[in-house]
């Protein structure tokens, strides 16, 4: 048995499996992507058939085939105005507005000159291997 049998793996090794099971990730997942593009453009096409037929007949529901078709209505919200939505939020009080969420980015930049985290917070580091092609 050779010196490196008995040592096991060596580092090398195991960056170049996982390097090449990275690729084969992403290359799985373009291929992947680039099926379902298709999928979703043809059920896209669908949804408008149906949506077109449902506002020609005036029906609101229908069944056919097997399954009920109907329609929903969803709001998409955007900020166009921050600063007049944020004062909207000081104003009424209206907090539950918000998503309970930080943002690391501007937290890492606080924390920078104050390791201590605002109250409230627990910050836990995560430690993580990365590899980089050379």
């Amino acid at each position: 048995m050779s010196e490196q049998q008995k040592a096991g793996p060596q580092p090398a090794d195991i960056i170049q499996a996982m390097l090449t099971l990275r690729e084969q990730r992403s290359q799985l997942k373009k291929e992947f992507e680039e099926a379902d593009r298709v999928f979703r453009k043809k059920y896209e096409r669908g949804e408008n058939w149906l949506l077109q037929h449902m506002l020609e007949t005036g029906h609101e529901k229908f069944s056919a085939g097997g399954a009920t078709v109907y329609t929903s209505r969803n709001s998409r919200v955007s900020i166009p105005d921050w600063n007049a939505f944020c004062d909207y939020i000081r104003e009424s009080g209206q907090i539950d507005l918000l998503q309970k969420r930080v943002s690391s980015t501007n937290l890492k930049e606080l924390m920078k000159d104050n390791p201590t985290p605002p109250p409230g917070l627990a910050v836990e580091e995560v430690v993580a291997v990365n590899i980089r092609r050379s």
